[in-house]
């Protein structure tokens, strides 16, 4: 791939992230390249965004709030580049939540809660703005922004209606500023309505909507404020309404819906406490009704829901883990669709395409695992 030169400004008044042409494409206007290799990959029912081994964030699908900063709200059909030096990307549906090389936190997209935490209500209109530095991990949930930084500290911003920000603030408040909620943390995802974390003594915490069990606590009732749900857990990944966490042994252990088997169990039947489901588990995501796993010799296996190829293979529904295929590092899915990471940095997509976020140029599905190509 030709090499990208850009002249990054730093905008003063506000922060605003923006490139200059220099030589080369404007952001938006993608470089063909059929060998691209990837290093992350987020994804949402409507829109997607994956970092190459360059460190330039690419986006495709719906672009509310101008979050994929290609100069309109018009959808991307096709993969267009944003940014470069990028290192970690988290997204919800209409804003983006980015780590830059130098582990500053950018955000870009609507704004109807603080979730952006830029201290107002006020949409980015498809300008990347600054929020903090010293970043670890980056977390964009539908109303709420989160950001684990370097020393472990969490830090929040946007709706408070579960009390995840703590005693400090009231009940259905909304913050536009990300402040401090949390100490010691290692690990956060946010699934429907709720928020679950990794501690550095590898302890679970969980607060938010419980309907299906999900959090763990071995009942159905929503969780107000952060409470203790198990230990010995390293990672934890949430599907829409299930949750799979990863032990320090490399256990997998799920908890919630299980309509359609995605919780592995081998039944339908659903769980209120996390059940163990397999070993030597490196890697998880979990989409609307199915779940995915990577074992440590880079085998991925998939169970639950397999309408619209979100396997990436022809089968039926499944209530246990099966064997997908071989060489794969990293996966992520969302509602009906897949991607995935291989051994050789290539990504992989399959699964519905209705918002045209696989980046296939049309809004086709797939029904087996397809290579990206920029």
């Amino acid at each position: 791939m030709k090499r990208i030169v850009t002249l990054c400004l730093i905008g003063l008044s506000g922060m605003f992230y923006s490139c200059k042409k220099n030589g080369s494409p404007d952001p938006g206007q993608p470089q063909p390249s059929p060998d691209a290799r990837f290093t992350a990959i987020a994804t949402t029912e409507r829109n997607s965004l994956a970092i190459d081994d360059k460190g330039t964030l690419w986006g495709a699908g719906e672009n509310n709030g101008q979050m994929l900063r290609t100069g309109n709200n018009e959808v991307q059909k096709k993969w267009a580049r944003i940014m470069d030096q990028v290192k970690d990307v988290s997204i919800s549906e209409s804003r983006s939540l980015i780590i830059k090389a130098d582990n500053s936190v950018w955000t870009c997209g609507r704004n109807s809660f603080g979730d952006l935490g830029t201290g107002n209500d006020a949409s980015t209109k498809g300008k990347f703005v600054k929020v903090a530095d010293g970043a670890q991990q980056v977390e964009a949930d539908y109303n709420n922004g989160y950001i684990i930084k370097s020393d472990h500290t969490l830090w929040a911003t946007g709706f408070n209606y579960y009390d995840q920000f703590g005693a400090a603030h009231s009940r259905a408040e909304v913050i536009n500023t990300y402040v401090k909620i949390a100490d010691n943390v290692t690990d956060i995802v946010t699934g429907r309505n709720c928020i679950l974390i990794v501690r550095t003594d590898n302890s679970l915490w969980a607060c938010g909507q419980n309907v299906w069990g999900q959090l763990g606590l071995g009942h159905k009732a929503d969780q107000y404020g952060f409470v203790k749900v198990t230990e010995n857990v390293k990672a934890v990944r949430a599907g829409e309404f299930h949750t799979l966490i990863i032990k320090t042994d490399n256990s997998l252990w799920v908890a919630g819906d299980n309509e359609f088997g995605e919780l592995g169990t081998g039944d339908k039947l659903s769980q209120v406490n996390f059940v163990k489901v397999l070993d030597g588990v490196t890697n998880i995501a979990g989409g609307r009704y199915f779940s995915l796993a990577v074992k440590t010799d880079n085998t991925l296996w998939a169970t639950g829901y397999n309408s619209f190829g979100t396997f990436g293979v022809s089968s039926a529904d499944q209530v246990k883990f099966v064997k997908i295929m071989d060489n794969v590092s990293k996966v992520a899915c969302d509602t009906y669709h897949s991607f995935m990471i291989k051994t050789d940095q290539t990504l992989w997509a399959t699964g519905e395409n209705t918002y045209y976020g696989l980046g296939t140029g049309t809004r086709d599905d797939l029904a087996v695992f397809t290579k990206v190509k920029l």
